[in-house]
C-alpha cells in the first residue's frame, strides 16, 4: 500500500468511526469503550498466563485485535469530547519526563 492509499484509508476509517458516533450516540460508545478495555485486559492476562508456551497464535492475534478495538474507541472518545491529539501528546510528554526521572532514581 503506497502512502496515498494509506492516507485515503485513514480518512475513510475516520469517517466510518465518526458515523458510528452519530448512529449509536455518545453514551453507548463510551460504554463500548469500557467493554473493549476489559477485553484488552483479558487478552493481556492470557498472554502473561500462557507465556511459558510457544507462541499461542490465537492469543497473540486476539491481543492485536483488542488493541485495535481500544484504539478505535479512543479515537471516538477524543472526537466525542473534542480532545485534540496535541493535548494528549502534551500529557504524554509530561508523563515521559516524570518517568525519566523515576528511572534515573533506580
Amino acid at each position: 500500500m503506497n502512502s496515498e492509499d494509506k492516507v485515503l484509508a485513514r480518512i475513510d476509517i475516520k469517517h466510518t468511526f465518526n458515523q458510528s458516533i452519530i448512529k449509536y450516540g455518545k453514551e453507548p460508545q463510551c460504554r463500548q469503550l469500557m467493554e473493549e478495555c476489559a477485553e484488552l485486559i483479558q487478552a493481556v492476562n492470557k498472554m502473561l498466563r500462557y507465556e511459558d508456551r510457544p507462541a499461542e497464535p490465537e492469543y497473540y492475534a486476539n491481543l492485536i485485535e483488542e488493541i485495535a478495538d481500544v484504539e478505535i474507541m479512543l479515537y471516538q472518545l477524543k472526537v466525542m469530547f473534542n480532545i485534540d491529539d496535541d493535548q494528549v501528546f502534551a500529557f504524554k510528554v509530561e508523563k515521559a519526563k516524570r518517568e525519566q526521572e523515576r528511572l534515573k532514581e533506580l
